[in-house]
């Protein structure tokens, strides 16, 4: 598994291209961007010539049960930040919500009215947030796979001279 895993790695370009993608993964996964991710991360990857394996790799690291924290955390981060409100009743506006039937226009109304002062909070967190960890795996991928590329570049110059 792993001689195929690395295999794949080399084909899919150079240490720095094939960690941008993966880079560009992580960011869109932890985007505020929700259900567009894939479309964005594709377009990317035609756009910029990038590995669509690496990057859609990249694009299933935020995972279902990790999306709530991620995103209530960096929202509440945003809001600091930004100094947004943070303070407000949510449990019982919320259970005001949930009295109303789901498929009523009131229940979407009074949800948007609960969630609309949190919107720049959620925006402004998420993608600082994704920006960290795209950097970070910007950085781990490409050290990585310089390392793991470097002694195939090396052994392939072998007896090669210039001039």
């Amino acid at each position: 598994m792993r001689t195929r895993l690395l295999n794949a790695l080399k084909c899919a370009g150079t240490p720095r291209r094939t960690a941008a993608a993966f880079a560009i993964g992580v960011f869109l996964s932890f985007s505020p961007f929700l259900g567009f991710q894939v479309l964005l991360g594709f377009g990317f990857a035609f756009a910029f010539r990038l590995s669509r394996a690496v990057m859609f790799a990249g694009l299933c690291t935020n995972l279902p049960w990790m999306m709530l924290p991620w995103y209530a955390l960096t929202t509440a981060a945003g809001a600091a930040i930004l100094e947004g409100p943070v303070a407000i009743d949510v449990r019982a506006s919320l259970a005001r919500l949930f009295e109303l039937p789901l498929t009523g226009p009131a229940f979407w109304t009074q949800a948007l009215d609960i969630l609309a002062p949190f919107l720049w909070s959620f925006v402004f967190g998420s993608v600082a947030g994704a920006l960290l960890l795209g950097v970070a795996a910007y950085l781990a991928a490409e050290r990585y796979l310089s390392r793991v590329h470097a002694p195939q570049v090396t052994a392939a110059l072998d007896g090669f001279e210039l001039g």
